[in-house]
């Protein structure tokens, strides 16, 4: 198990941190317009990273002729959480986060 959890590690952080920039860039161009400058960014944020983790994964799919299960939709949109986080408050945030997660379960051991 742990030897696939590095694999999609090493794969799915790029892919994070692309969609992180692509949401990234297209809030600042949509939050000036007039429609969206009434709703909250962060709202605009999530949406736009759980809609986009969610087409991404689809694609990846059909590009490699994978079959699409229920529960790796579910972690798609979760993973969209991710990358709304990554996009709203950057790596270093999510860096401390983990290292206090990690460091609390050694403190359980």
């Amino acid at each position: 198990m742990f030897d696939n959890f590095s694999n999609f590690m090493a794969a799915g952080l790029p892919i994070i941190g692309f969609l992180a920039f692509v949401v990234s860039v297209i809030t600042e161009v949509i939050k000036e317009t007039k429609v969206f400058k009434k709703i909250p960014t962060d709202l605009v944020v999530i949406v736009l990273s759980v809609f986009l983790s969610t087409i991404s994964y689809f694609a990846l799919c059909e590009i490699n002729k994978i079959t699409v299960i229920w529960y790796e939709i579910i972690g798609a949109v979760i993973s969209g959480f991710f990358v709304a986080f990554v996009a709203m408050f950057g790596w270093s945030k999510l860096k401390a986060l983990f290292i206090r997660f990690k460091n609390r379960q050694k403190e359980e051991q």
